[in-house]
């Protein structure tokens, strides 16, 4: 009886790790032996593929009652390929390799491989701002060592469990003796003792949805779950230090649910893994993102705690700004003048706050990982992570007193946005300064970060509103624009004095009294209000007019292609495609009286929008 015949062997790879032997020519009913280990291979019909072989040497002999085969010849299966550090390299280091330490290794830039390995007597050290990035799984055994240094990063692709410790440095901004920090841990099991020692045993918190705990500090940290800590005893009152921390534990990998949240509660959770994550993909996508889990349970607004400490006064009658820094996909608000605004990457061991608009659980993927180059700032994220190129038209508004009270607010008209409340594109001001908060107005909401639709129009008009708890001179500038507001007219309308400011020109400042004010201030893009009957005539050849209801369109160039028609919230009232000509009038449209915007396109695909007063 002849051997078997072999077919395709497919060795391993990183992402198959183990190889396959494909055979045939087998007889009905026989059956096969494969050594080493005479084990046998069930089969039906003539033919089977062997799967699942380790690194080795096999062959294969088939019996059919009283006749046996010979064995084929040895058919190797491969080990992956390894790189092995042992004082060099001994092939370089990529994604499709195992990696191997058996010495002392210091990085000189980012590392990738397959799986990593340190054997015992090997200490691994990944500088600052370089990044280990292993598709499969880490192993630090007896004896060896493995630490990232601060703003290093471990990122792993695949959902695999890692075996051993690491050490993770995490080295805070100078705080004062009094200073919170904001923690998260990306190893486990982590002690919160063991993070900061030195601190007061009263001095660590969690949050529950609702209040600060008291946390005991020789509990383990939860994955996923924000703490706050107390700068360790020791530090100053006056003179500010960096802590450098040091997490010790088995770097946390994979899928990593939160505990269960209560809708309309607020929760500081915070990244579990040993490299920064994109807040962008945290919000609005799921398991690679296919399942939008988070966008289900959790509104699209994340808050940082920027300044650490409770505001307070201070001498002179001056004020700290302390406040929540805020992060949507409209974009990000600072919490002080001048400071940094959070741009989609959360660092690792940093903890933010989130509110849940249903019960359930925050998930967190491999695939919302980041980099070294995202890992860089505690508190605060650096870079976006956004790259799609997408419309944004932004302005940032801050709001100050004489005294150093300080709040920013945001509204963009964004791709994506409309101007109903939205999780992902509006934000809640959170109202964590004592002294100021300064923010949008939409029906009863009140916006740090507001989201508009597109197209953008001259004709829109948002309330603005404040709180103050000390009356004085107040004045709102403009601290940034981009795309189209970079040419724009921005003004703001104060109802009580009747002026209408032109804030590109100069910032503008007003007397309050302390209070709640939500109908005295109005941001606008005219100077005037609108007139009734024609719009913006002939530029660019185009009429718009509106008499009797109905509404005229008029080319005198070329023939009209397309018109459509929004109101001032970007819902489409009409639409007519292949117009043909150069006149459209439009009749009983359902419309009550109000602003509308009048897109026009025509046969060359030029393209501009109109505003007209229905009424």
């Amino acid at each position: 009886m002849p051997a078997p015949v072999v077919g395709t062997v497919t060795q391993p790879t990183c992402t198959v790790t183990f190889g396959s032997i494909a055979l045939s020519g087998l007889p009905s009913g026989g059956t096969l032996t494969r050594s080493p280990g005479a084990v046998a291979i069930p089969y039906t019909g003539t033919a089977v593929t062997d799967t699942n072989l380790a690194a080795g040497t096999y062959s294969y002999a088939v019996a059919n009652g009283p006749c046996s085969s010979i064995s084929t010849t040895g058919i190797v299966i491969n080990p992956i390929p390894t790189a092995t550090y042992n004082g060099t390299w001994s092939s370089p280091a990529t994604i499709d390799k195992k990696l191997i330490f058996n010495s002392n290794f210091i990085s000189t830039g980012d590392v990738t491989g397959c799986t990593c390995e340190v054997n015992s007597g090997a200490n691994v050290t990944i500088g600052a701002g370089h990044t280990l990035k292993i598709a499969n799984d880490v192993k630090v055994y007896s004896g060896g060592t493995m630490t990232f240094k601060n703003t290093a990063a471990l990122v792993q692709i695949n959902n695999v469990v890692n075996t051993g410790d690491i050490t993770y440095e995490r080295t805070t901004p100078p705080i004062l003796l009094k200073d919170y920090v904001y923690w998260s841990t990306p190893v486990s099991p982590q002690t919160l003792i063991n993070l900061s020692p030195s601190t007061p045993s009263t001095m660590y918190y969690g949050f529950d949805g609702t209040q600060w705990v008291r946390t005991n500090r020789n509990d383990n940290m939860v994955v996923g779950k924000g703490y706050i800590i107390r700068a360790p005893s020791g530090y100053s009152n006056s003179s500010k230090t960096a802590y450098p921390a040091s997490f010790k534990g088995v770097p946390n990998n994979g899928n990593i649910e939160t505990e269960m949240l209560a809708s309309g509660k607020s929760y500081l959770i915070g990244n579990p893994y040993p490299s920064a994550l994109s807040a962008e993909r945290f919000v609005s996508e799921g398991i690679e993102g296919f399942i939008k889990t988070n966008e289900n349970v959790i509104n699209g607004t994340l808050y940082f705690w920027t300044h650490n400490t409770p505001a307070k006064p201070v001498a002179s009658n001056q004020y700290t700004s302390d406040d929540y820094a805020s992060f949507n996909l409209t974009g990000a608000t600072a919490a002080e003048s001048g400071g940094d605004k959070p741009t989609g990457e959360i660092a690792a061991g940093q903890s933010f706050f989130l509110t849940a608009k249903a019960a359930g659980k925050v998930l967190f993927t491999n695939a919302m990982r980041l980099g070294a180059t995202d890992n860089g700032q505690f508190f605060r994220p650096a870079n976006s992570s956004r790259k799609a190129t997408i419309e944004k038209n932004r302005i940032w508004l801050n709001m100050t007193s004489t005294t150093g009270a300080f709040k920013q607010l945001l509204l963009g008209y964004i791709e994506g946005a409309t101007n109903d409340y939205e999780t992902l594109y509006d934000g809640l001001t959170l109202d964590g300064n004592q002294y100021l908060d300064f923010y949008s107005v939409s029906n009863t909401n009140k916006f740090v970060i507001q989201g508009r639709a597109l197209p953008f129009t001259d004709a829109d008009i948002v309330p603005l509103g404040y709180r103050t708890a000390v009356a004085g001179d107040f004045t709102i500038a403009i601290d940034e624009v981009d795309g189209k507001m970079a040419n724009q007219k921005i003004y703001v309308e104060d109802k009580t004095t009747g002026v209408i400011h032109d804030l590109t020109q100069s910032n503008y400042t007003f007397k309050t009294e302390e209070g709640n004010f939500t109908e005295r201030l109005v941001l606008r893009y005219t100077d005037k209000t609108l007139g009734v009957g024609d719009f913006e005539n002939v530029k660019d050849g185009i009429l718009v007019s509106i008499k009797d209801k109905v509404i005229a369109v008029q080319s005198s160039q070329e023939n009209i292609k397309e018109v459509t028609i929004y109101d001032v919230s970007g819902k489409m009232l009409y639409n007519k495609k292949k117009v043909g000509n150069t006149e459209l009038q439009i009749q009983n449209l359902p419309s009550s009286n109000q602003v509308l915007l009048v897109k026009v396109t025509l046969a060359n695909d030029f393209t501009t929008t109109r505003k007209v007063i229905f009424q």
